[in-house]
């Protein structure tokens, strides 16, 4: 079982958390550690499943992606765990939650085309992935400090190799 972070390792993930591009020479130095530990620690909480650096999306400066919450009350996902794990593997589902309260799952979705798009997602591409026996769905008019992950499979983003990491260039 891997080790828990302990109090360096969760500054390292604030400041990461604050800001993911900050080198390993920046970090050591705000840390008071060499740059070599940074990475060390970087790398076993990265293999440890603690830690995931990725780059994020101010979603208002990109009119074209349309964000919602969904709330689903469902029936016959057997285990809502594996419920979730199919919700996941919808490319325009950033994230989804087993829940307290009024719903069992709330999932957060982006996609690209507006309404037409939401339409498609909510009343066909969801409901596949189990009984939903109600649904609603909050589009997302205006935030403020809420940074997404660029959706899967839309466009300009479609067509990056998931088995190296995104390092090719999209097809054109």
């Amino acid at each position: 079982m891997p080790r828990a972070p302990d109090e360096l390792d969760r500054k390292l993930m604030y400041l990461l958390g604050q800001d993911g591009g900050l080198s390993a020479q920046v970090l050591a130095e705000q840390l008071g550690i060499t740059p070599p530990t940074v990475r060390s620690r970087l790398r076993a909480l990265e293999e440890a499943g603690l830690l995931r650096v990725a780059g994020l999306l101010d979603g208002a400066r990109f009119p074209e992606l349309t964000t919602a919450l969904i709330g689903l009350n469902v029936r016959a996902y057997g285990k809502l765990g594996e419920g979730l794990e199919r919700l996941e593997a919808i490319p325009s589902v950033t994230w989804a939650a087993v829940v307290t309260g009024r719903y069992d799952v709330v999932v957060e979705v982006v996609v690209e085309g507006g309404m037409e798009a939401l339409y498609r997602l909510t009343c066909h591409e969801i409901p596949q992935v189990g009984q939903v026996e109600h649904s609603e769905t909050f589009v997302v008019i205006r935030s403020r400090g809420r940074w997404i992950r660029p959706p899967r499979g839309l466009e300009p983003w479609a067509g990056l190799a998931e088995e190296d990491g995104g390092a090719t260039e999209p097809e054109k």
